[in-house]
């Protein structure tokens, strides 16, 4: 199925657009994007975005260049992790702007701490960007005041690649966040996770103060109302459906809502609350400086509006998930929302992306006076950060296609000829221009490979048959241990749908090993005929 992306007015609407694509290779094996050709600008055209972050790009060093697309159209910002390779990994892509326009880019950071370095025009110039911000060389973000921590412990922080920081002229600071999600619940995961959200929400609160306009957007990794977590829902027993009023639910369930937020086992997402001025509890809100853009706009009445599902179980069908991944904007911005909603029919990821538009007719422009810019592309920018401002991208991948298919053809001419009489012209592969001529032989030549070709595959699939059988014969032979499920444990049982069972294995310590029927269908909401009877029998 390929969605339809809802349209944007082109000349007064700004588009931001954040998807955890989990795997920025993964991403393009799903439709519409696999017809790409694994172009990031076509990619972006299609969403119809401006500002886009993408995070777990799950990507190295070396393949950096693959995804830095014309700098005529879009500036890249990336942060990949120091140690782990193909983990985490945050992007932030923005269109190129002309200088006097309200949304070019006048500086850009990495990390949260601003202790991270950053080399500048000298060879050996290299600086933390808080040394920079105290040198005023116009490359920085600023608001470090009140986080203070010792440099290794920062560096620690900042070395998963997790945060990607961009200040327009306008005074918007576009923050792209992968926050930790402590998956195996561990002690050290969680001191880890609450230190990076304190020291990420103090930089919110002292950006706010400083008269700018931060938008935090991208995979927060907390659930941060009841509504927003199905699991949760199920656990308290409360019904929901398509046509369940959110609203009346948090006033049946108040108080169930309210221990949600505040329930001290989940430090995490009372964090959250305390920054945002639409959390539902009001001693959090008073405090609040963020707005959820898509909550504010579909409002609370709108339910299983999930951004994740469990994928393994195959829980999106039934959509039953969780709301992980927002645009949480400065209050002040309010008068300037459009549209924002979930793209949950845009595939490529356990996650979907969610967008906000926003009107710049409603956005102050004023710059700010007290912050000298210079008006130059930051040097945190990837052509700079990766060193690729001396060789053009695409001739640099090119260059490697073309030696690798050298060397098959120096290597492997043998095998590339049958492989190339055998496959004929349905092949779909592009080939270079050396390799076309080397396989445009005479006719006599190639019949002679087809005809070796053929000889081989005789030889090689009769020389494992009996000489009594056939190849047919062997083929239904094969098909026969097809049916050994139903000889040894019986016809599946009907469901509670009337459909047949499916078997398993139980894996629990006091019944390891023994065998299940269970519905095949996925878990989902209590009342939902879509999900699972909750059948179960023993075989």
């Amino acid at each position: 199925m390929v969605s339809t992306i809802p349209p944007r007015d082109e000349e007064t609407t700004v588009r931001l657009l954040t998807f955890n694509v989990n795997g920025i290779r993964t991403f393009f094996h799903y439709q519409p994007f696999s017809t790409m050709n694994q172009s990031l600008i076509k990619a972006f055209n299609y969403l119809q975005a401006d500002i886009i972050t993408f995070q777990e790009l799950k990507i190295e060093k070396a393949t950096v260049p693959k995804w830095v697309p014309s700098p005529d159209e879009f500036l890249t910002f990336i942060s990949i992790p120091v140690k782990k390779k193909g983990y985490a990994g945050v992007g932030c892509w923005i269109r190129k702007y002309d200088e006097g326009h309200p949304l070019f880019v006048v500086a850009a950071e990495e990390g949260i701490t601003g202790y991270l370095s950053l080399k500048l025009d000298g060879k050996n110039s290299v600086k933390t960007y808080r040394e920079m911000d105290q040198l005023n060389l116009g490359q920085t973000v600023g608001g470090y005041d009140g986080i203070e921590m010792s440099k290794d412990e920062a560096l620690d922080l900042d070395s998963q690649g997790r945060c990607v920081m961009i200040e327009l002229k306008c005074q918007i600071v576009v923050i792209c966040v992968y926050c930790p999600a402590n998956s195996g619940l561990s002690e050290e995961g969680e001191l880890f996770r609450m230190k990076f959200l304190k020291v990420l929400f103090k930089r919110i609160r002292n950006l706010y103060a400083m008269g700018k306009n931060p938008i935090l957007m991208g995979d927060v990794n907390v659930c941060r109302d009841l509504i927003d977590s199905a699991e949760s829902l199920e656990v308290l027993r409360i019904p929901v459906t398509n046509n369940t009023d959110g609203i009346q639910l948090e006033k049946n369930y108040c108080l169930n809502c309210q221990e949600f937020v505040m329930n001290p086992a989940t430090p995490h997402r009372r964090l959250l609350n305390q920054l945002l001025k639409d959390s539902i509890v009001p001693d959090l809100a008073k405090d609040g400086i963020l707005v959820d853009s898509t909550r504010w706009l579909q409002t609370r009445k709108r339910v299983k509006m999930y951004t994740v599902w469990n994928t393994l179980k195959n829980y999106r069908p039934v959509n039953y998930g969780s709301r992980v991944d927002f645009i949480l904007t400065s209050d002040k911005l309010i008068p300037s929302f459009k549209e924002s909603d979930i793209l949950a029919d845009v595939m490529g990821s356990d996650h979907c992306p969610v967008y906000l538009d926003l009107d710049l007719k409603g956005i102050d422009l004023e710059e700010n006076k007290e912050t000298v810019k210079i008006n130059k592309i930051p040097r945190f920018e990837a052509r700079f950060k990766y060193d690729l401002m001396n060789h053009d991208v695409l001739k640099m991948f090119a260059y490697r296609t073309k030696l690798k298919d050298t060397e098959i053809k120096s290597t492997a001419s043998c095998s590339n000829q049958i492989t190339k009489s055998v496959s004929g012209t349905n092949s779909n592969a592009k080939r270079s221009r050396s390799i076309d001529t080397f396989f445009s032989s005479s006719k006599q030549k190639k019949a002679k490979l087809q005809s070796f070709a053929e000889n081989a595959t005789k030889s090689k699939s009769s020389a494992f048959l009996p000489i009594s059988q056939s190849p047919q014969a062997a083929i239904k032979g094969a098909n026969k241990p097809t049916n050994s499920i139903k000889a040894l444990f019986g016809k599946a049982p009907l469901c509670k749908h009337g459909e047949d069972a499916i078997l398993k294995t139980s894996r629990t310590s006091t019944h390891p090993g023994k065998r299940f029927w269970v519905c095949n269908r996925p878990q989902g909401d209590t009342g939902n005929t879509e999900s699972s009877c909750g059948f179960f029998q023993w075989v």
